[in-house]
């Protein structure tokens, strides 16, 4: 009994000598990998938002950030609830040192959700979403425990957010940036780390938004941040808003999209964790490492002034051109019939007053329509002005889609029926009056357009034989550009 509890001590006064050996042999690849097949395994089902999957996800995430030693940044625990708690978000900050700076804040974030799940032929198929966003994930997790070893240098102050959510819409980061803990303005920089994991294929690190910053071109390129073997690539502005810089720049806060691009299996349930390279990321990591700390020790540091098209909130009043294409007809106010179609076309300008779901828009453009009829095919060019009140997904929004409705008053200046003129002063009338409805489809700063145009006044002077007055009936399909 003596000499086993001899050798027990023997082998706990080793293991204490050696573990911390082994724990320091241990990795920065060695750690992201942990953290990415930790949450990209078939156990969390995809990482869907509002499952309990996402919730086992983010408790992983939570231990991690308190091992670390990283500060809650609102009471004792990391979670910020969003919807009533449907989804979550995870908010650490590590403090900076300067008297006035510490209170200003460099955001680093990543969603931690996927898409979860779906069923093909009576089996489960799992979007285990490696890359899309475990890594970044992982990414920011090793960014916090390599600042949180230098803290004592750092001037501004780190916050470190684990996004929910992201997937369905940006809902966990517009939920921190419409109710920020702090003054939104004391946030100099916003970083997304979205999607890292696949550097030697696609042969860049980009940062998207080096134009939002003072001298950002140089200060992301500088070498000295810049670990051998990466290559870093820049781009002024982002062009979508795909991901949760959205908010913030919303905001007028300078933003960074950091990504290794797209290669990766995006969306495809081959995105798993075996794919992901890791050496790579070690680079991604040391150089937003070097990158955050420089920034937060620059007191020079600040705002460019400019946003990326993509993240300016939409005028109150906006102008575009238009240019339509479609078929007319004539409709008869008696018996069975209808005339039958034939080309539309015009072009004209257009205008816009938002109201944020409501807008206002007014219209004046030249068309060209035609319809078939029994004495000679006849054409008109004229001018038509609509005014339509439109119902519209949020106009803050550079994507969405609306439906509208209003009167709208045409003026035929001349025509043909045949080869002969058209007689406005005893046969047809050269005004018209009617309603317009349809529905839109936007994606800034292009619209899809698609209309009726209902007269509800007659185009002929007289009834035909059948008693009955012809009315214009108007199909347009509208492609418009809005500046």
């Amino acid at each position: 009994m003596i000499n086993d509890m001899k050798r027990l001590l023997f082998f706990v006064s080793l293991w204490l000598i050696i573990a911390p050996v082994v724990y320091s042999q241990e990795t920065l690849a060695d750690r992201l990998k942990k953290h990415v097949y930790t949450l990209a395994d078939d156990s969390l089902a995809g990482r869907k938002a509002g499952t309990e999957f996402t919730r086992k996800a983010a408790d992983y995430i939570a231990a991690q950030w308190e091992e670390i030693g990283i500060t809650p940044l609102v009471g004792e625990s990391y979670f910020m609830p969003v919807k009533e708690n449907k989804y979550r978000n995870l908010v650490g900050i590590i403090e900076g040192n300067h008297p006035v700076l510490k209170d200003e804040y460099i955001i680093v974030g990543a969603h931690y959700d996927h898409i979860g799940s779906k069923t093909k032929d009576g089996e489960t198929v799992i979007y285990n979403g490696a890359d899309d966003n475990a890594s970044g994930t992982a990414a920011i997790t090793e960014i916090g425990r390599m600042l949180k070893e230098i803290q004592s240098t750092l001037f501004r102050s780190v916050i470190l957010i684990a996004f929910d959510a992201e997937e369905l819409g940006l809902i966990g980061s517009n939920e921190f940036t419409n109710n920020p803990p702090f003054p939104i303005k004391n946030v100099k920089l916003m970083l997304s780390i979205d999607m890292v994991g696949w550097y030697k294929a696609s042969g860049y690190l980009k940062y998207s938004g080096s134009g939002t910053i003072k001298n950002g071109k140089q200060l992301i390129l500088d070498s000295r941040f810049i670990p051998e073997g990466l290559h870093v690539e820049i781009q002024d502005f982002e062009r979508r808003s795909g991901t949760d810089t959205h908010g913030f720049a919303m905001k007028g806060i300078p933003t960074l999209h950091v990504t290794t691009g797209m290669k990766s299996p995006y969306h495809k349930p081959e995105d798993d964790a075996e794919l992901i390279d890791y050496e790579g990321m070690t680079l991604v990591v040391k150089h937003l490492t070097n990158l955050i700390r420089a920034i937060s020790t620059d007191e020079d540091f600040r705002s460019s002034g400019k946003i990326a098209a993509t993240h300016k909130p939409p005028s109150r009043v906006y102008f575009g051109i238009s240019a339509n294409l479609g078929s007319n007809y004539h409709h008869y106010t008696a018996g069975a019939l209808n005339g039958k179609s034939a080309g539309a076309y015009g072009a004209g300008l257009m205008a816009g007053i938002n109201m944020g779901t409501l807008a206002i828009r007014p219209e004046v453009y030249y068309d060209f329509i035609q319809a078939r009829h029994p004495a000679g095919n006849i054409s008109t060019h004229g001018v038509t002005v609509p005014l339509n009140l439109l119902l519209q997904t949020p106009s803050s929004s550079s994507a969405g889609a609306a439906i509208f409705a209003g009167p709208y008053y045409s003026y035929k200046f001349s025509g043909k029926q045949g080869n002969a003129s058209i007689d406005f002063e005893n046969l047809f009338q050269r005004e018209e009056i009617g309603i317009n409805w349809g529905a839109e489809l936007r994606v800034s700063p292009i619209r899809l357009i698609f209309s009726n145009r209902t007269a509800l006044t007659n185009f002929t002077r007289t009834k035909n034989d059948d008693g009955a007055h012809v009315r214009n009936r108007t199909f347009y399909m509208t492609l418009s550009y809005v500046f």
